[in-house]
């Protein structure tokens, strides 16, 4: 079972798929991470990926094509989620092409919502993890969290607008093809996870 979270970001789905991780054993993959990892590697593609990372430019989409198929071919768990992958239209294909049977699940949440749990969320500088503003600590490192400095209403007005122009519509034509399971990410988080087991069958 391969799973695409994707969602307008504050949605939730870094949480929802840390408890799937926990409960049902699935390998969490992670656009941000993968591009970090393959950086450090000695070799073409991790070499042009570092370049680019360290002079703070945006990997381009046929790296990230590259990564994408790097990343699936190497991992040998049956369950994957991979959140952050699929973008726009090129991401898209790429997946299409080397693992044809995965799921969108597509976390659905207001733009007003989002904005009012980004300006609140709470973030873990060791691992990159977010966290609702009700944390004060990682649960599981035991790492005191801060909050990010691009949790600011500008930026993260741009940040949405930026899912709303370019991932929504990849989302549209995957309804179209059958491939996406709509979760309400307006409820708590233990309903959402309810309704995420529920329409994956996992119980």
């Amino acid at each position: 079972m391969k799973l695409v979270f994707t969602g307008i970001q504050g949605c939730g789905k870094g949480t929802q798929a840390r408890m799937l991780e926990i409960k049902y054993g699935f390998k969490i993959l992670e656009m941000g991470q993968a591009l970090r990892e393959i950086a450090k590697e000695d070799n073409e593609l991790g070499r042009k990926i570092k370049t680019t990372l360290d002079s703070g430019n945006l990997v381009s989409a046929q790296f990230v094509g590259k990564v994408i198929q790097e990343v699936i071919s190497r991992e040998s768990s049956k369950k994957l989620i991979l959140d952050g992958f699929v973008r726009n239209q090129g991401n898209k294909e790429t997946m299409d092409q080397i693992a044809p049977d995965y799921k969108v699940v597509f976390f659905n949440l207001s733009k007003e919502k989002a904005i009012e749990r980004l300006l609140g969320r709470m973030y873990d500088p060791k691992t990159g993890e977010t966290f609702p503003s009700s944390y004060t600590h990682n649960p599981k490192t035991n790492t005191p969290l801060i909050k990010r400095a691009d949790d600011n209403e500008d930026s993260i007005l741009q940040r949405i607008n930026a899912f709303v122009e370019n991932t929504l519509p990849i989302v549209e034509i995957q309804k179209q093809e059958g491939k996406v399971i709509e979760i309400n990410a307006d409820q708590t988080v233990e309903k959402v996870f309810a309704e995420i087991v529920q329409k994956l069958g996992l119980e």
